[in-house]
């Protein structure tokens, strides 16, 4: 009987830029991660371990109107309103994101992340959009020190061995990337088991996050 699995990816903007890969068991197991780089690479994976969900945390979506984030192309949103619903709901509950416009420093990781959900599709895998900080924020609380510190590290890592306890003999290995990986997979996790949030319009893109948000508010 095969093993339900769960791959999370923290995406870099290009291949320059390693990648962290997660890979969740159905029971939480801790079953592989590594740092890759090219969009192949990634694939190859995927077709590997077979995992039941993907989850991505990137944008996967444009917002309506727009055909691409080329500023010399004539597309529009259709809203006059700054990026994706998704984007400004989280604002409402007070947890910023990056906006999907343009002009948006992130415009390379959204194209890499568009296209690669294409790949990923197309093999009949099925793949979600997550938010790592947003996923920290609903099962940790606001409280977060910054990833990039010592103290943010910690905190991390301690929050997800108490979600994930087969993780605590790679604990020293997990950077806050890996960190943000594992997040994106359990959150795949959780989607199966029907316990997340789908924040955003479906027909635009949605950001999935761990229920309840009891944090948020």
């Amino acid at each position: 009987m095969e093993i339900a699995s769960f791959i999370g990816i923290d995406l870099s903007s290009s291949s320059a830029r390693r990648t962290a890969c997660v890979e969740l068991e159905q029971q939480l197991r801790l079953a592989w991660f590594d740092f890759l780089y090219n969009d192949a690479q990634i694939i190859e994976a995927i077709e590997r371990y077979r995992p039941r969900l993907v989850a991505i945390d990137a944008p996967i979506s444009l917002p309506r109107g727009l055909c691409c984030l080329d500023e010399s192309c004539p597309c529009q949103p259709l809203s006059p309103l700054k990026g994706r619903i998704c984007e400004r709901e989280l604002s409402r509950l007070g947890i910023p994101s990056y906006y999907t416009t343009k002009r948006s420093i992130i415009k390379m990781m959204v194209s890499r992340a568009i296209g690669l959900k294409d790949e990923i599709t197309v093999r009949g895998y099925e793949i979600i959009e997550v938010y790592p900080y947003a996923t920290k924020v609903a099962l940790f609380g606001r409280s977060i020190p910054p990833k990039t510190t010592a103290a943010g590290i910690a905190f991390l890592r301690d929050g997800l061995a108490q979600l994930i306890p087969d993780l605590v003999p790679h604990l020293p290995r997990f950077n806050h990337d890996l960190c943000d990986a594992l997040l994106a997979a359990y959150t795949a996790y959780a989607y199966t088991k029907g316990e997340v949030e789908s924040i955003g319009d479906p027909e635009e893109g949605v950001i999935i996050i761990p229920a309840p948000l009891t944090h948020y508010h």
